[in-house]
């Protein structure tokens, strides 16, 4: 008999989404040396809550260090999601705190975490989506829900 040990990742992390005044988001393409989900297209930034953060202060944090800009950032929804990390032998479990904001470039990636950022039509996304393009899966399950594209149009 095989047992196959695995192991339940827990954090809270903060995202958000980056509309132009086009209505296109900005995804950011992850890095190819990330730990997790290297070259999957993720939501435009984010990143992990610190013991004791407020989720809006670490998304602000995030825009500053992945994105190098500052925005006004609304709330949206939290969400909870369980999904199979990058490692198969690891579950994530994830309080997903989402926001969203608008700004129309230039931004500045942290070159480390981010391999550049570009703005996209929601169509585009759906395509790219349903063609096998890589997503990082908080991002997929966000837009499976339709938060995503109820975010655009509010």
């Amino acid at each position: 008999m095989t047992y196959t040990s695995f192991m339940v990742e827990y954090q809270k992390s903060a995202v958000v989404l980056v509309f132009n005044d086009n209505g296109e988001l900005a995804l950011q393409l992850r890095a190819s040396n990330d730990s997790s989900f290297p070259t999957h297209w993720h939501f435009s930034a984010g990143g992990g809550i610190d013991p004791g953060e407020d989720s809006k202060l670490a998304i602000e944090r995030e825009l500053r260090e992945e994105l190098g800009i500052d925005a006004n950032v609304e709330f949206i929804t939290e969400e909870h999601y369980t999904y199979p990390a990058w490692n198969p032998a690891v579950t994530r479990e994830v309080d997903l705190f989402i926001y969203k904001c608008r700004h129309n470039g230039h931004f500045n990636p942290d070159q480390t975490e981010v391999e550049r950022v570009e703005f996209f039509k929601l169509e585009t996304i759906k395509k790219m989506i349903e063609s096998g393009v890589k997503f990082h899966p908080e991002f997929t399950l966000s837009w499976n829900k339709g938060i995503i594209s109820q975010a655009a149009i509010n």
